[in-house]
């Protein structure tokens, strides 16, 4: 049986389906253009400046600048039309919302605080448009420069690109226990948001109330538990979150130290060309950002199901 969530998305991206067919598209090419330019790079070393070939270094220099303006083109095409799938998607989804609460029975709208449905339509199609808008390129893109950097990698120097086995799956096991925290905490999150919106919600509608019997000192008390709740449980979460950075940062500049040393020796050795060494470091990058991407994207899917569930 399907999951009601994945079921949630999917019905709700069909209106905008040509918008994200034209995003994933753009996003699948940007990898392949920018995958190529390192292998030019190392052309231009090992080829051109070692033959003095100025005519060689312009050939290949009009080509990366090729390869980088449809990389520019095509992230113009991502970002139009991303930014069309996501803002459709959050529309089709909050009047579907607003049409489901309409058919509430009495004792639907009981079992349902106005602050939280309010946070429903707000913050949490807001954490979904978000997936969208932002998720769907480094989901596209992130597995494609992944597959494309090792193979480039290997294809320069085998040797070298063993590095990226090992970094793998460390970056793997650190993103699971990160995810494993965190994923309670976002349900959480949205929860103490549902109290900061009832207490404003309380305030705003016995306003009056509160000022003929001069309560605003208590109603004042109150915004200040529930809003240091909600500070606590974002600083709490994000704590957590923001690790995935500098692990992977540390991984990365890791890995590159381990290629310099490696690829110094082979060059001393005579086995490898200083071209070669160039292009993997660039091609490190890339996959580190890859990897990067790929996290993003679970950080950004760990919330938004969180939200999912709570829309659902």
């Amino acid at each position: 049986m399907l999951d009601p969530t994945a079921l949630l998305i999917a019905r709700e991206l069909l209106p905008v389906r040509e918008a994200v067919t034209l995003t994933a598209h753009s996003g699948r090419l940007v990898p392949m253009a920018t995958m190529v330019i390192p292998m030019i790079m190392a052309d231009v070393i090992d080829v051109g400046v070692a033959a003095h070939d100025v005519n060689y270094i312009l050939v290949q220099g009009v080509k990366m600048c090729g390869c980088a303006l449809l990389s520019l083109i095509t992230g113009l095409l991502y970002a139009r039309y991303a930014a069309i799938a996501a803002n459709g998607f959050a529309a089709e989804l909050r009047e579907r919302e607003f049409a489901a609460i309409q058919t509430y029975s009495f004792s639907n709208l009981d079992h349902f605080e106005n602050a939280s449905l309010i946070t429903r339509m707000t913050s949490d199609v807001n954490v979904m448009q978000n997936i969208v808008s932002t998720g769907l390129r480094p989901m596209v893109r992130g597995p494609i420069m992944l597959v494309l950097g090792i193979a480039m990698a290997f294809m320069i120097n085998g040797e070298l690109a063993f590095v990226f086995i090992v970094c793998a799956p460390l970056l793997g096991i650190i993103l699971f226990l990160i995810v494993r925290k965190i994923a309670p905490m976002y349900a959480l999150l949205q929860k103490a948001i549902d109290r900061v919106n009832a207490i404003v919600q309380e305030n705003l509608t016995a306003i009056r109330a509160v000022k003929a019997f001069v309560r605003g000192e208590y109603e004042e008390e109150k915004f200040d538990a529930v809003n240091h709740e909600l500070m606590q449980t974002s600083k709490n979460t994000f704590h957590y979150a923001v690790l995935n950075l500098p692990a992977f940062q540390l991984t990365m500049y890791a890995a590159c130290i381990a290629i310099l040393w490696f690829g110094g020796q082979l060059i001393f050795a005579g086995s490898m060309k200083v071209g070669e060494l160039t292009g993997i470091l660039s091609y490190v990058m890339q996959i580190m950002n890859s990897l990067m991407m790929i996290s993003n994207v679970f950080l950004l899917l760990t919330r938004s199901l969180a939200s999912a569930g709570r829309i659902v």
